[in-house]
């Protein structure tokens, strides 16, 4: 399998609605997995594939591309990821610190700390100004040296109802669609840019071959595509390099560290690693009802600590005409933090590769269930 890089640049405004049907429709701030794979499905059903062909079988059903969230991006080469939850920042002026705000601050550490003793309880205000603090939710692009977080831009569009009986405005309807734009503006110079969403994807020789011809032109996805919405160009590039899980035992370390400075706590031996989902995932128990643990199956690991939140999953199959089952899942930016207690280490970093490449929960080729590891913001140990 080979590791590549998708991109998509928006042609026109996106719309990918939170919910299914309202008078206030939300769109989410990125494109999920589940559109783009069912955006390249209908493109391949247009150019003349159907679902008993082959190539259509190896891409979308028997050996299923797992498609990406395609995360905001104003760079093509640099990588974006989701901020964990346990990334807070000041109630007034949030932000990083290399932007003019108050900076970033991670509390995975302090938790932990605050889960062994009672004592250890903080109460944490921002350093400058003494606000309260909140959760810094988005993306980010993962660089300690020089932080910057990614947000598209959101246009609003509003209008009235019409009385079909006098065609004028009907009183007390009144309808407001988010959208993403299809441009961002430079804060420095003031000019245009493209607004771009990247991904990461594996695929074979085989599906590389099948995808190609998908990718040409462009392709369509989200809601009112009949109005000029949600044209998007797509490109692919191979990456150099497959994911890793990094180096787990200096990551160890350093959390150590960190707790012991924050609250003069020893932690009990063994290993520490962190899990953080890039994606949200679809959890389920023995009995197939909706969970929010996710233990690990590899011998020694042990659950220490989880900072998670949850939401239902709505969509739409256009194939059935009907709205897909709702599943609730845990969000992405959620995080797991475990504790190894054996000697197969090396087994351990092979277990956890390959959990980053195939994921965990259902509906994977959606691009649900997706994980990282060992986040370098928890071991940040000042405000950034």
């Amino acid at each position: 399998m080979q590791h590549y890089r998708i991109t998509a640049r928006l042609l026109s405004p996106l719309m990918i609605q939170e919910n299914r049907q309202s008078n206030l429709s939300q769109s989410v701030n990125f494109i999920p997995g589940s559109s783009l794979r069912g955006s390249l499905a209908a493109k391949s059903i247009r150019l003349g594939g159907s679902p008993d062909d082959g190539e259509f079988r190896d891409l979308f059903l028997d050996n299923p591309i797992s498609f990406p969230n395609l995360l905001p991006s104003d760079d093509t080469k640099a990588a974006t990821q989701i901020l964990p939850v346990t990334s807070f920042s000041c109630k007034r002026n949030p932000g990083f610190r290399k932007t003019g705000a108050h900076g970033v601050i991670d509390f995975l550490a302090l938790k932990l700390s605050e889960k062994i003793s009672k004592d250890n309880k903080h109460e944490c205000h921002c350093p400058i100004c003494g606000s309260e603090l909140k959760k810094f939710i988005g993306f980010w692009n993962e660089n300690l040296d020089s932080p910057n977080k990614f947000q598209p831009t959101m246009l609003y569009k509003r209008h009235t109802g019409i009385d079909r009986q006098t065609g004028t405005v009907a009183p007390t309807i009144f309808f407001t669609h988010q959208s993403i734009a299809n441009f961002q503006k430079d804060s420095a110079t003031g000019d245009y840019l493209p607004q771009l969403f990247i991904g990461e994807v594996y695929l074979n020789h085989q599906q590389l071959n099948h995808l190609k011809p998908l990718l040409e032109g462009s392709v369509f996805l989200g809601a009112d595509r009949t109005r000029g919405m949600g044209e998007i160009e797509l490109t692919l590039e191979p990456l150099p390099t497959k994911l890793d899980v990094g180096d787990i035992d200096d990551w160890n370390a350093e959390f150590k560290d960190k707790v012991s400075i924050i609250s003069n706590v020893n932690l009990p031996d063994g290993i520490y690693f962190s899990l953080t989902l890039k994606s949200d995932a679809i959890l389920v128990d023995q009995f197939l009802r909706p969970s929010l643990s996710l233990q690990l199956t590899f011998p020694g690991i042990e659950t220490e600590l989880k900072m998670v939140t949850s939401h239902t999953i709505r969509g739409w199959q256009a194939s059935w005409g009907l709205p897909k089952p709702d599943d609730v899942a845990i969000k992405m930016g959620s995080v797991f933090l475990y504790r190894y207690t054996g000697d197969a280490f090396d087994e351990l970093k092979d277990f956890l590769n390959e959990l980053s490449y195939i994921g965990v929960g259902l509906r994977r080729e959606e691009g649900f269930g997706r994980v990282t590891f060992c986040d370098s913001l928890h071991i940040v140990k000042e405000v950034i």
